[in-house]
Protein backbone atom coordinates (compact mmCIF):
# COMPACT_ATOMS: atom_id res chain seq x y z
CA UNK A 1 0.00 0.00 0.00
CA UNK A 2 1.26 3.60 -1.27
CA UNK A 3 0.55 6.84 -0.82
CA UNK A 4 -0.98 6.71 -4.69
CA UNK A 5 -3.38 3.58 -4.10
CA UNK A 6 -4.56 5.65 -0.67
CA UNK A 7 -5.40 8.79 -2.78
CA UNK A 8 -7.26 6.78 -6.02
CA UNK A 9 -9.26 4.97 -3.20
CA UNK A 10 -10.34 8.48 -1.87
CA UNK A 11 -11.07 9.52 -5.28
CA UNK A 12 -13.68 6.90 -5.53
CA UNK A 13 -15.18 8.07 -2.05
CA UNK A 14 -13.60 5.07 -0.50
CA UNK A 15 -11.88 4.57 3.28
CA UNK A 16 -9.65 1.94 3.49
CA UNK A 17 -9.53 -0.15 6.48
CA UNK A 18 -6.92 1.22 8.98
CA UNK A 19 -5.43 -2.70 8.76
CA UNK A 20 -4.88 -2.31 5.42
CA UNK A 21 -3.26 1.00 5.86
CA UNK A 22 -1.47 0.24 9.23
CA UNK A 23 2.56 -0.02 7.99
CA UNK A 24 2.19 2.83 5.33
CA UNK A 25 0.92 5.24 8.31
CA UNK A 26 3.67 4.34 10.45
CA UNK A 27 6.31 5.67 7.92
CA UNK A 28 4.31 8.41 6.72
CA UNK A 29 2.90 11.20 8.27
CA UNK A 30 0.93 12.99 5.51
CA UNK A 31 -1.69 9.92 5.14
CA UNK A 32 -1.44 9.53 9.10
CA UNK A 33 -2.93 12.93 8.97
CA UNK A 34 -6.22 11.55 6.36
CA UNK A 35 -6.66 8.80 9.54
CA UNK A 36 -6.28 10.85 12.36
CA UNK A 37 -9.46 10.89 14.93
CA UNK A 38 -10.94 8.19 12.56
CA UNK A 39 -9.94 8.86 9.48
CA UNK A 40 -12.19 12.18 10.24
CA UNK A 41 -10.55 13.90 7.35
CA UNK A 42 -10.23 11.04 4.80
CA UNK A 43 -14.06 10.25 5.12
CA UNK A 44 -14.60 13.94 4.51
CA UNK A 45 -12.33 13.66 0.85
CA UNK A 46 -14.26 10.56 0.46
CA UNK A 47 -17.81 12.07 0.92
CA UNK A 48 -16.88 14.84 -1.31
CA UNK A 49 -15.74 12.69 -4.15
CA UNK A 50 -18.76 10.33 -3.49
CA UNK A 51 -21.14 13.33 -4.02
CA UNK A 52 -19.21 13.96 -7.21
CA UNK A 53 -17.52 17.23 -6.04
CA UNK A 54 -14.12 17.66 -8.12
CA UNK A 55 -11.80 18.24 -6.18
CA UNK A 56 -9.25 21.40 -7.14
CA UNK A 57 -7.30 20.35 -9.97
CA UNK A 58 -4.09 21.35 -8.43
CA UNK A 59 -4.59 19.14 -4.99
CA UNK A 60 -3.15 16.01 -5.91
CA UNK A 61 -0.31 17.66 -7.70
CA UNK A 62 0.53 19.60 -4.33
CA UNK A 63 -0.27 16.47 -2.55
CA UNK A 64 3.12 14.60 -5.10
CA UNK A 65 4.80 17.64 -4.46
CA UNK A 66 4.84 16.99 -0.49
CA UNK A 67 5.66 13.07 -1.11
CA UNK A 68 8.16 13.84 -3.62
CA UNK A 69 10.32 16.38 -0.63
CA UNK A 70 10.16 13.20 1.36
CA UNK A 71 13.53 12.71 0.21
CA UNK A 72 16.96 13.11 1.85
CA UNK A 73 18.73 12.61 5.10
CA UNK A 74 15.99 13.60 7.23
CA UNK A 75 13.30 12.05 5.24
CA UNK A 76 14.73 8.79 6.32
CA UNK A 77 15.49 9.71 9.93
CA UNK A 78 11.70 10.65 10.66
CA UNK A 79 10.16 7.94 8.72
CA UNK A 80 12.23 5.30 11.07
CA UNK A 81 9.54 4.00 13.91
CA UNK A 82 8.85 5.85 16.56
CA UNK A 83 10.81 3.78 19.39
CA UNK A 84 14.10 3.63 17.36
CA UNK A 85 13.83 7.46 17.18
CA UNK A 86 13.33 7.90 20.74
CA UNK A 87 15.70 5.52 21.78
CA UNK A 88 18.58 7.49 19.70
CA UNK A 89 17.36 10.77 21.59
CA UNK A 90 17.82 9.44 24.97
CA UNK A 91 21.09 8.08 23.48
CA UNK A 92 22.18 11.02 22.61
CA UNK A 93 21.25 12.76 26.16
CA UNK A 94 23.16 9.94 27.18
CA UNK A 95 26.54 10.82 25.09
CA UNK A 96 26.32 14.81 26.38
CA UNK A 97 25.87 13.63 29.58
CA UNK A 98 28.72 11.82 29.50
CA UNK A 99 30.95 14.34 27.87
CA UNK A 100 29.63 17.33 29.62
CA UNK A 101 28.98 16.28 33.20
CA UNK A 102 30.52 12.70 33.95
CA UNK A 103 33.84 13.40 32.31
CA UNK A 104 34.29 17.15 33.97
CA UNK A 105 32.81 16.60 37.14
CA UNK A 106 32.45 18.82 39.94
CA UNK A 107 34.94 18.57 42.72
CA UNK A 108 32.87 18.49 45.28
CA UNK A 109 30.54 15.54 44.21
CA UNK A 110 31.09 12.84 46.35
CA UNK A 111 30.15 15.18 49.12
CA UNK A 112 26.70 15.16 48.44
CA UNK A 113 24.01 13.00 49.82
CA UNK A 114 23.96 10.04 47.57
CA UNK A 115 20.21 9.98 47.96
CA UNK A 116 19.68 13.74 46.86
CA UNK A 117 21.88 13.04 43.80
CA UNK A 118 20.07 9.97 42.84
CA UNK A 119 16.40 11.38 43.31
CA UNK A 120 17.61 15.03 41.43
CA UNK A 121 19.10 13.16 38.58
CA UNK A 122 16.95 10.33 38.47
CA UNK A 123 13.81 12.88 38.40
CA UNK A 124 15.63 15.16 35.20
CA UNK A 125 16.02 11.84 33.25
CA UNK A 126 12.63 10.14 33.53
CA UNK A 127 11.24 13.70 32.81
CA UNK A 128 13.41 14.20 29.60
CA UNK A 129 12.26 10.54 28.42
CA UNK A 130 8.79 11.41 28.90
CA UNK A 131 8.62 14.39 26.85
CA UNK A 132 11.03 13.65 24.30
CA UNK A 133 8.50 10.32 23.79
CA UNK A 134 5.46 12.50 23.93
CA UNK A 135 6.66 14.54 21.00
CA UNK A 136 7.46 12.05 18.58
CA UNK A 137 4.74 10.09 18.71
CA UNK A 138 2.55 9.45 15.82
CA UNK A 139 -0.47 10.98 17.59
CA UNK A 140 -1.93 14.55 16.29
CA UNK A 141 -0.08 17.64 17.81
CA UNK A 142 -2.02 20.24 16.70
CA UNK A 143 -2.53 21.25 20.28
CA UNK A 144 -1.37 24.33 22.59
CA UNK A 145 1.22 24.25 25.22
CA UNK A 146 -1.92 23.53 27.54
CA UNK A 147 -2.00 20.06 26.10
CA UNK A 148 0.10 18.60 29.06
CA UNK A 149 0.04 21.29 31.68
CA UNK A 150 1.59 19.33 34.52
CA UNK A 151 4.34 17.84 32.15
CA UNK A 152 5.73 21.24 30.90
CA UNK A 153 4.93 23.36 34.22
CA UNK A 154 6.73 20.89 35.87
CA UNK A 155 9.93 20.19 33.39
CA UNK A 156 10.60 24.04 33.11
CA UNK A 157 9.98 24.46 36.95
CA UNK A 158 12.09 21.57 37.61
CA UNK A 159 15.35 23.44 37.76
CA UNK A 160 14.12 26.40 40.07
CA UNK A 161 13.13 24.27 42.64
CA UNK A 162 16.43 22.29 42.61
CA UNK A 163 18.24 25.40 42.44
CA UNK A 164 17.21 25.90 46.38
CA UNK A 165 17.94 22.45 47.61
CA UNK A 166 20.65 22.48 50.01
CA UNK A 167 24.00 22.80 49.26
CA UNK A 168 27.35 21.29 50.62
CA UNK A 169 28.89 23.90 52.61
CA UNK A 170 31.74 24.24 50.21
CA UNK A 171 29.14 25.25 47.03
CA UNK A 172 27.24 27.86 49.64
CA UNK A 173 30.56 29.75 49.38
CA UNK A 174 30.35 30.70 45.91
CA UNK A 175 28.39 33.91 44.70
CA UNK A 176 26.04 34.08 41.73
CA UNK A 177 29.52 35.07 39.20
CA UNK A 178 29.69 32.78 36.79
CA UNK A 179 26.14 32.09 35.67
CA UNK A 180 26.70 33.04 31.80
CA UNK A 181 29.57 30.83 31.44
CA UNK A 182 27.16 28.11 32.81
CA UNK A 183 24.03 29.39 30.82
CA UNK A 184 26.58 29.02 28.00
CA UNK A 185 27.78 25.74 28.68
CA UNK A 186 24.82 23.86 29.26
CA UNK A 187 23.25 25.43 26.38
CA UNK A 188 26.17 24.59 23.76
CA UNK A 189 25.74 20.90 24.77
CA UNK A 190 22.43 20.41 24.01
CA UNK A 191 22.61 21.82 20.70
CA UNK A 192 23.27 18.08 19.29
CA UNK A 193 19.93 17.40 21.11
CA UNK A 194 18.08 19.96 19.86
CA UNK A 195 19.05 18.97 16.48
CA UNK A 196 18.03 14.75 16.91
CA UNK A 197 14.58 16.33 17.85
CA UNK A 198 14.64 18.56 14.72
CA UNK A 199 15.52 15.58 12.64
CA UNK A 200 13.57 13.18 13.92
CA UNK A 201 10.26 15.18 14.41
CA UNK A 202 7.19 14.48 11.78
CA UNK A 203 5.87 17.59 12.12
CA UNK A 204 7.06 20.09 9.46
CA UNK A 205 5.38 23.29 10.81
CA UNK A 206 5.56 22.34 15.15
CA UNK A 207 2.64 22.84 16.92
CA UNK A 208 3.12 24.87 20.23
CA UNK A 209 2.42 21.19 21.91
CA UNK A 210 6.09 20.41 20.80
CA UNK A 211 8.06 23.69 21.07
CA UNK A 212 7.09 23.07 24.57
CA UNK A 213 8.16 19.39 25.02
CA UNK A 214 11.76 20.33 22.88
CA UNK A 215 12.14 23.16 25.78
CA UNK A 216 11.68 20.57 28.55
CA UNK A 217 13.31 18.08 27.05
CA UNK A 218 16.63 20.18 26.33
CA UNK A 219 16.31 22.14 29.13
CA UNK A 220 16.54 19.48 31.48
CA UNK A 221 19.15 17.60 29.95
CA UNK A 222 21.45 20.97 30.49
CA UNK A 223 20.21 21.04 33.93
CA UNK A 224 21.50 17.33 33.88
CA UNK A 225 24.71 18.02 32.88
CA UNK A 226 25.44 20.88 35.13
CA UNK A 227 24.55 19.27 38.28
CA UNK A 228 27.19 16.99 37.13
CA UNK A 229 29.65 19.45 36.36
CA UNK A 230 28.77 22.89 38.67
CA UNK A 231 30.26 23.17 41.88
CA UNK A 232 28.43 26.30 42.42
CA UNK A 233 25.70 25.97 44.69
CA UNK A 234 24.36 29.86 44.82
CA UNK A 235 20.32 30.26 44.64
CA UNK A 236 21.39 33.25 41.96
CA UNK A 237 23.81 31.47 39.89
CA UNK A 238 21.76 27.94 40.00
CA UNK A 239 18.09 30.26 38.63
CA UNK A 240 20.32 32.27 36.34
CA UNK A 241 22.37 30.02 34.78
CA UNK A 242 21.42 26.34 35.11
CA UNK A 243 17.40 26.56 35.09
CA UNK A 244 16.62 29.73 32.83
CA UNK A 245 17.77 27.46 29.86
CA UNK A 246 14.87 25.68 29.25
CA UNK A 247 13.10 28.94 29.73
CA UNK A 248 15.24 30.26 26.78
CA UNK A 249 15.22 27.21 24.66
CA UNK A 250 11.32 27.51 24.67
CA UNK A 251 11.66 31.18 23.46
CA UNK A 252 14.18 30.05 20.83
CA UNK A 253 11.72 27.23 19.63
CA UNK A 254 8.77 29.31 19.76
CA UNK A 255 10.87 32.03 17.43
CA UNK A 256 12.01 29.61 15.19
CA UNK A 257 7.94 28.59 14.91
CA UNK A 258 6.89 31.81 14.35
CA UNK A 259 9.62 32.46 11.27
CA UNK A 260 8.74 29.29 9.54
CA UNK A 261 5.06 30.18 9.51
CA UNK A 262 5.84 33.80 8.31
Amino acid sequence: MDCAQIRDAFVRGEVLPIDVVRAHLEVCPHCSELFARDAELGRSLASEASLAVPFPDALFEQLEARVAGEAGLRAWLRSRPTHLRGMLVVLGVLLVVLFGGIAKQRPDFADYPTLRVALVLGLYFVVIVLSAAKELTLAPRRGGLADNPALLVGGLGLPFLVAFLPATEASRHFGPEGALSCFSYGAALTVPVALLLWAFDRDDKPSLRTVGLSAVALGLSANLVLELHCPNGNAVHLVLGHASIGLAWLGAWFLARRVSRA
